[in-house]
């Protein structure tokens, strides 16, 4: 028979390797990672990391002319297929190399399901085939917290129906391209663009971003499936407005269908919250639709366009 002290020994050993497992591997003792992977990786960008990264990284070269004389504070990208629009996205894009940003916030809209209000992804990190991007759960979680059509959790976010949605998903490769430095994401997907859910958005962000490393992201298409002449009419009126900060105009038509933006209520959002930001000054950087591109036809084109909102230098002390 063993010893009572032996027995004690042992219980005391037992106990010090379970405290030290707890200290040593925390995070994967005590909580298993939600990641939200990949879905559509192979179909509306490449699935190899290497073809995606030159993929990625030849059309910023390609906007290697996009500037502004100022400090950007929300920019909007397209989300099609890379193939489409992927030569506009980095218009946007390329206005980031360089910068110091530790936080992205990504306004997109949903496809796959509808629901109330828009919702911040509940989970650890967003996956590409270029890494795993984390999430912000902190500032999610305070920002959730300022408004009830704020929420956090996986709506918008998960697969349905055997879809997931590719308007955030799209946006990932070219901030993992240029933003070399470690950054974290603040997914939101919007399951409907009415006024207030908007400017709730737009309010909320604007009262929580302190710094100048936040930029949002607004991830939007244009009209779809006009003929090219008059995508590129429409697209412009949309495009004016935009200029002009009138998002009045632009929830009243959006909401009529007189002009078609999907995100358009993203879009409305960046606006609210970079004006209050100190942006006074919208640009277009780049338009165009699936008709510009080689091949494609031109009797039912989608519009894309990457736009920049900044602080302009002239109006005070640019920030880095």
């Amino acid at each position: 028979m063993k010893s009572k002290g032996y027995v004690q020994k042992s219980f005391r050993l037992a106990l010090i390797l379970l405290i030290s497992s707890v200290f040593i591997f925390p995070f994967e003792c005590t909580v298993a990672k939600k990641v939200r992977h990949p879905a559509v990786a192979g179909s509306f960008y490449p699935a190899d990391p290497q073809e995606l990264a030159s993929m990625v990284d030849g059309f910023l070269a390609q906007a290697k002319d996009s500037r502004i004389d100022g400090q950007p504070k929300a920019l909007v990208s397209p989300h099609a297929g890379y193939v489409f629009s992927g030569h506009v996205a980095a218009y946007s894009y390329a206005l980031l190399r360089g910068k110091k940003i530790d936080r992205v916030v990504i306004l997109a809209p949903c496809h796959v399901e509808a629901f109330e209000g828009a919702s911040i992804y509940d989970g650890d990190a967003y996956e590409t085939p270029l890494g795993l991007v984390p999430v912000d759960k902190d500032f999610s979680r305070r920002l959730a917290g300022l408004s009830d059509r704020i929420r956090l959790s996986d709506l918008g976010h998960r697969i349905v129906r055997g879809r997931g949605e590719h308007s955030l998903e799209v946006q990932l490769p070219f901030l993992q391209r240029v933003l070399r430095s470690p950054f974290k994401i603040v997914p939101i997907v919007f399951g409907e663009q009415s006024y207030e859910t908007c400017r709730a958005v737009g309010v909320a962000l604007a009262k929580l971003i302190r710094d100048p490393r936040t930029i949002i992201i607004a991830s939007s298409d244009l009209s779809h499936y006009h003929p090219y002449h008059e995508a590129v009419s429409l697209d412009w009126k949309l495009l004016h407005a935009i200029e002009a900060w009138d998002y009045y105009s632009m929830s009243r038509n959006l909401a009529t269908r007189t002009w078609e933006a999907c995100g358009g209520g993203p879009i409305i959002a960046a606006m609210m919250a970079a004006e209050r930001l100190g942006a006074n000054q919208i640009k277009v950087l780049k338009y165009a639709n699936s008709g510009d591109v080689p091949g494609v036809p031109r009797d039912r084109v989608v519009g894309y366009a990457a736009i920049a909102m900044f602080k302009s230098a002239q109006s005070g002390q640019n920030e880095e």
